[in-house]
């Protein structure tokens, strides 16, 4: 029998005898008519359960499914390895949406959707199975033109008679990210009626990110390392290629330390330190690195809703009203100006919220929206690997925004690490790779080499110029190797922000410590993405890498480590690391991880949208990973924390400035 996708299955609705109304149940029509007609056409599935895996956020998803001549009739998931208020939060669900559309081709969960992903994937495997290849998925259509064609859509239009209940207040902040909750905190400090609305429970709520980047903070000056404010405005101009607005540089350079100094405040209140980093200027470098960032000392306990509640619980004890699972629909106008909003609850009920003094959007960037990223930076996405966005990162926000008739940046860019690991007979296909999965030691100076065994960078880069850097190597594809001495070299690499491994030179906690990067490198290899082998002609082999020319630069590569120069690309040579010990180590790297969009609404000094003319529109203030003006081309992540400390700095002067109405 000939294969034909689903959708092709679909259009000519004859195969196997398969009659239109047969199609009602493979299409997602649920009526009893359907149903009925379908049970009596016999001979799209073979009866029995077949079971299939797809990769999903952390590791394999399987599903096991059920079916009997024309219907599925039970579908199992195991979503064990995915996170808990997330994936595997989502199963349920998940189950239901395959059980009533009776196909793959679900619309899947908001906020999981890796492991919505994972699971369609593997359903679909399933219903190829019973089948015997008969039906199997559509292709997705990947080209720009067509997906992104129109991303923006059309504003929705809510009857009067649909909306169910108003609520008012003077500020109404959307988003508890890590500007929403400074807005809402900083608006009801100011006196204003405040009302914080969440698209998601709280467990999912994006929180504050670990590490913000100030100048001029109380522990700057008390330390001696202050950075000086004209020079980390400079940076941020020189390195976005000027398409920084100076101003908001400035504004979040006057104003952040005060911003850390609150915050400070507050976790000490809660019980936990916030701590600024320093590290070792006196080592040669060659790239400028300011000690900006200031970040959370965490216990045993991580996760980004234990500061969130610290502030929120703060606001809260202020008057401040938090609303869960609230989701935004448009914006609403009284003229020009933006009174407030229509939004949905949990229950699809629609609600209209009056903010008398303005609305601060905290939505989050797009980068977990497929269709806007292939049609505005589809360079990102071929750069990707695994998507780590924020389960609210659908551009909501920055549409809502437009439709109201504000400006978008016209340069698109977003933050992705090199972090990505796949497995080691994977590459990107055209340069794209899907299925990664974290591999936080990625950013580490390490040797890397191409499919072809060569080495052809400098591998102390910042994050995403190493990913830039393999995008003209085969597949965009390397390989990272190093040998059983790793821990020792992790520490005498001394790198910065969020990839370092070991205390900061002032005894700062990392974000993530050594014996933490030890246990997730080990589940990497117990899952098959790290190799070990006892020879590098072996590792070689596992890697698929040709041996003769691999083990030539690795000889080479010892041969500079023991100079302590690196006379082929320029690394500082504390950052060489020589391949002596086995057993030896490598993972393949194709494109790295996406942490979020970098472009949005653009903003005046005020945090004002700002509208076709250039003008403010009076009401919206926009903030965090939405806004635009920042940053442009590549992230600066030897500023750590230059993004969330934009956010916090500048959600608190929302906040403030909404509550005066400024």
């Amino acid at each position: 029998m000939n294969k034909i996708n689903r959708r092709d299955f679909l259009k000519h609705g004859t195969l196997l005898g398969v009659g239109a109304a047969a199609l009602g149940a493979l299409t997602g029509c649920n009526s009893a008519a359907s149903s009925a007609a379908a049970s009596s056409v016999a001979g799209i599935y073979t009866p029995g359960t077949y079971t299939a895996t797809a990769n999903g956020m952390n590791g394999p998803v399987t599903a096991t499914v059920t079916f009997d001549e024309v219907s599925i009739t039970e579908v199992v998931l195991d979503v064990s390895g995915e996170t808990e208020s997330i994936g595997q939060a989502a199963k349920d669900k998940l189950v239901e949406q395959i059980m009533t559309a009776q196909t793959s081709q679900i619309d899947g969960v908001t906020g999981a959707t890796v492991t919505s992903k994972a699971v369609q994937n593997a359903v679909a495997d399933c219903i190829s199975q019973a089948s015997g290849g008969a039906i199997q998925p559509a292709p997705q259509d990947t080209s720009s033109s067509s997906a992104g064609s129109d991303w923006l859509g059309q504003e929705p239009e809510i009857a009067e008679s649909e909306i169910t209940e108003t609520r008012e207040c003077e500020v109404l902040v959307v988003g508890a990210g890590s500007s929403g909750t400074f807005a809402a905190a900083s608006a009801v400090e100011m006196g204003a009626k405040t009302i914080l609305i969440e698209k998601f429970g709280h467990d999912m709520a994006s929180g504050i990110r670990d590490t913000l980047a100030a100048c001029g903070s109380t522990e700057q000056k008390q330390d001696g390392d202050d950075v000086d404010p004209a020079e980390a405005v400079r940076y941020l101009c020189d390195w976005s290629h000027g398409y920084t607005k100076r101003s908001l540089a400035q504004l979040w350079a006057d104003k952040s330390g005060e911003t850390i100094d609150w915050f400070a405040a507050r976790l000490a209140e809660g019980g936990m330190e916030f701590r600024h980093e320093i590290d070792d200027a006196t080592l040669p470098s060659n790239y400028k690195v300011l000690d900006v960032g200031h970040s959370t000392q965490y216990g045993p306990e991580y996760t980004e809703q234990l500061t969130m509640d610290i502030v929120l619980d703060y606001a809260q004890n202020l008057g401040l009203e938090v609303q869960y699972e609230i989701t935004m629909v448009k914006l609403e106008k009284d003229g020009d100006r933006v009174c407030g909003l229509i939004a949905k609850d949990a229950e699809g009920n629609y609600i209209r919220y009056k903010a008398s003094k303005g609305v601060i959007l905290a939505c989050g960037g797009y980068s977990g929206n497929e269709e806007m990223m292939l049609a505005l930076q589809p360079q990102s996405v071929e750069q990707t690997c695994i998507n780590y966005s924020k389960p609210g990162s659908k551009g909501d926000g920055i549409k809502a925004c437009l439709w109201a008739g504000a400006i978008m940046d016209t340069t698109h860019t977003a933050m992705i690490f090199d972090r990505g690991a796949v497995k080691p007979d994977e590459h990107g296909e055209y340069g794209k790779a899907s299925n990664g999965q974290m591999f936080w030691m990625g950013s580490q100076p390490f040797l890397k080499v191409n499919l072809k065994g060569e080495r052809f960078m400098n591998e102390y880069q910042p994050y995403d110029m190493v990913l830039h850097s393999a995008s003209s190597q085969p597949y965009h594809t390397y390989c990272t190797i190093w040998d059983s001495n790793y821990v020792a070299d992790c520490e005498k690499f001394e790198t910065h922000g969020c990839s370092r491994l070991f205390n900061h030179k002032n005894g700062t906690a990392p974000v993530f410590p050594m014996e933490a990067i030890v246990g997730m490198n080990q589940e990497l290899e117990a899952n098959g993405y790290i190799v070990k082998a006892d020879t590098i002609e072996e590792l070689a082999e596992k890697l698929g890498l040709p041996a003769e020319t691999f083990a030539a630069t690795v000889a080479r590569y010892n041969e500079l480590a023991a100079k302590g120069v690196d006379e082929d690309f320029g690394k500082e040579g504390y950052r060489l690391s020589a391949l002596a010990a086995a057993p030896y180590y490598g993972v393949r790297q194709s494109g790295g991880y996406l942490i979020c969009t970098m472009d949005g609404i653009q903003i005046d000094e005020n945090m004002h949208a700002l509208n076709t003319d250039y003008e403010p529109i009076a009401g919206l203030y926009v903030i965090g990973d939405m806004s635009g003006n920042y940053f442009s081309q590549s992230y600066p992540c030897l500023l750590a924390g230059a993004a969330a400390g934009r956010s916090a700095t500048f959600g608190r002067l929302a906040g403030q400035n909404a509550a005066q109405g400024i």
